[in-house]
């Protein structure tokens, strides 16, 4: 099996059926100072999300389930579920590289989470990235700029490494407010790619364990 295939057998061929996003209601943010936020979400490290993530390429285009486990800053574990039982990806990343794995056993690796996609697919998915911006923040290692703010002060479109962010719903958890929703596209003269990402529910802090348990915010 190619592992392009591999992935895109959880990610494209879940799109086939006529599944839809369960609708999420979320809670407006209003009022909050977002670099007290941003020191506040610095610090936010080890989490859990749980949702749906829904890719559209040139050429083709599915969604899946994921949950996504943080352990630290480097270390983390992304599940990609397809409906039906069509298949599961395991995404492990750590300090020394990043690993995936099908639903078949087979395996592929590399140092940087962002190539490897790449390598699988000829279009990235970015998910280094991603781990800063579910958090509402822009990613340490590269400049940023804001374009767009909601008029509660958070920022409604940032531009990043390429890639336009869209922060569609922020939701309070606690003293959070991370990202409900997320619009994120990337449109180049040979890449186009537009991805989707809806946060059902956040575990934050407390004993993570292997199984992902999900844990609905108040």
């Amino acid at each position: 099996m190619k592992f392009s295939n591999a992935l895109i057998g959880v990610l494209f061929l879940s799109g086939l059926s006529a599944c839809a996003p369960t609708p999420v209601k979320f809670e407006n943010v209003v009022d909050l100072n977002w670099q007290q936020q941003q020191l506040l979400h610095q610090q936010l490290q080890s989490w859990v999300i749980n949702g749906r993530i829904s890719i559209q390429t040139e050429y083709d285009g599915g969604q899946a389930d994921f949950t996504w486990q943080q352990h630290n800053l480097t270390d983390y574990n992304i599940r990609l579920i397809a409906p039906m039982g069509a298949g599961t990806t395991l995404i492990k990343g750590r300090a020394d590289g990043v690993s995936l794995t099908t639903s078949s056993g087979d395996e592929m690796h590399d140092t940087n989470v962002d190539k490897l996609m790449q390598r699988l697919n000829g279009w990235r998915l970015p998910v280094s990235g991603l781990q800063y911006w579910v958090r509402g923040l822009p990613a340490p290692s590269s400049a940023f700029e804001i374009t767009q703010w909601k008029e509660s002060g958070f920022p409604e479109v940032m531009l990043q490494d390429g890639w336009r962010i869209e922060f569609k719903k922020y939701k309070a958890y606690g003293n959070y407010h991370l990202a409900g929703k997320l619009f994120i596209n990337r449109q180049k003269a040979d890449e186009e790619v537009d991805v989707r990402v809806i946060i059902r529910h956040w575990s934050i802090g407390g004993e993570l364990n292997t199984d992902f348990k999900k844990v609905r915010a108040q």
